[in-house]
């Protein structure tokens, strides 16, 4: 039953390490990918009172991860295209993209720094 429970563990940690860890961007690699590719869909997953507060990247779609449409609001986006999903400082942009890779979305982005860390760099934001 230990072992059992070990090999459980080891897998679930596994696949959560390998979740986050992958299609993850930096602020440089987010900009210069919002600014190569007009096709890439930016997505705020923070609440509105965090919007109203800092602002939003320009060019974002404003998407609540913790409203009750998120699942609807997401499946209007476009699967094919790519997506850029960022939050205040990267607790819930993981989520958001793991959840929008179950949804089907072939090319998901997560920008780990989040808005503090865009922010911090003296990046431009709009309301």
């Amino acid at each position: 039953m230990q072992k059992l429970l070990f090999l459980l563990l080891v897998t679930l940690f596994s696949c959560s390490q390998s979740a986050q860890t992958q299609n993850v961007l930096d602020a440089a690699q987010t900009e210069n990918m919002l600014k190569s590719d007009g096709t890439v869909q930016l997505v705020d997953v923070r609440t509105p009172s965090e919007w109203q507060q800092t602002g939003v990247i320009e060019g974002a779609k404003r998407i609540n991860f913790n409203g009750s449409d998120f699942q609807e609001q997401v499946a209007q986006l476009d699967k094919n295209k790519p997506v850029i999903v960022y939050c205040a400082a990267g607790g819930r942009s993981p989520k958001a993209a793991a959840a929008m890779t179950k949804m089907g979305f072939n090319n998901v982005y997560n920008y780990a720094g989040g808005m503090n860390d865009w922010k911090a760099k003296g990046k431009k934001t709009v309301q």
